[in-house]
């Protein structure tokens, strides 16, 4: 049976909304949003047995809307997640990235939070535009394998309070995947990779072929130009990138 460790220590205490951006040197303005993202795109789920308890880890991007009277929090919105849940004890966390398209510039931040029950509390961490400064501040809302995040709220409402250590554990797959018999093998150069997708010119001359990212640690030190190993499965009619690698 394959095996692997599952580590992470994480802790959060949130215990008012607030969220602010640094403009210029020496000035701060406090800022807040509403969040929705409740629109599943590429989201999977792995179950595992850790030392007789069930985690669930789902990774993949949610879109959805925020809403503010910041200009560069109002806007389109689409997160990020790798999420991972003790579905015994109802509590595990979350690491992702949530962007905003704002009406005057694109806001761009990192974010980490625990989860109780499908609470979130946390914190975030980014840009508020381009030259517009530095963003802070606390996260929460609701968050689902399925529903995504509803009810969401950067800088603004109260958290969970919560707060976890998560020790090493060893783990192992509680359901083994069945490999789809279908697969996509292209070797050539990367012509574009994101978060979301990845695409690469055949070297015998043939069609771009481009590939769904379902987690964007496969792709985090792929970049334009390079000479790759791309293979790609089919997921719900999809082809959905499973591993690439350099080739020197």
């Amino acid at each position: 049976m394959k095996r692997f460790i599952l580590t992470a220590a994480l802790g959060a205490l949130v215990v008012t909304g607030a969220a602010v951006a640094h403009l210029k040197s020496g000035d701060v303005t406090q800022v807040s949003a509403t969040l929705s993202a409740t629109t599943p795109v590429n989201v999977q789920t792995r179950t595992y047995t850790c030392d007789g308890q069930a985690f669930e880890v789902t990774t993949g991007r949610w879109t959805g809307t925020a809403t503010s009277t910041t200009a560069d929090l109002n806007g389109a919105a689409v997160l990020h997640v790798k999420s991972v849940y003790n579905t015994t004890k109802k509590l595990g966390w979350i690491d992702g990235k949530l962007s905003i398209r704002g009406a005057d510039d694109s806001a761009l931040a990192g974010f980490s939070a625990v989860n109780a029950d499908g609470k979130l509390d946390g914190w975030v961490k980014g840009h508020a535009g381009r030259g517009d400064g530095i963003l802070f501040g606390s996260i929460s809302g609701s968050f689902s394998k399925t529903g995504g995040l509803t009810d969401g709220a950067l800088g603004s409402g109260t958290g969970a309070n919560a707060a976890l250590i998560a020790k090493r554990a060893e783990c192992s797959k509680s359901e083994e995947r069945i490999l789809p018999s279908v697969h996509l093998l292209v070797r050539g150069e990367v012509d574009v990779v994101s978060s979301s997708s990845i695409s690469v010119k055949p070297k015998d001359g043939s069609a771009t072929q481009t590939c769904a990212v379902t987690d964007e640690d496969d792709v985090e030190k792929i970049e334009k130009g390079d000479q790759v190993e791309m293979t790609c499965i089919q997921v719900s009619g999809a082809w959905t990138l499973a591993k690439v690698r350099e080739r020197r």
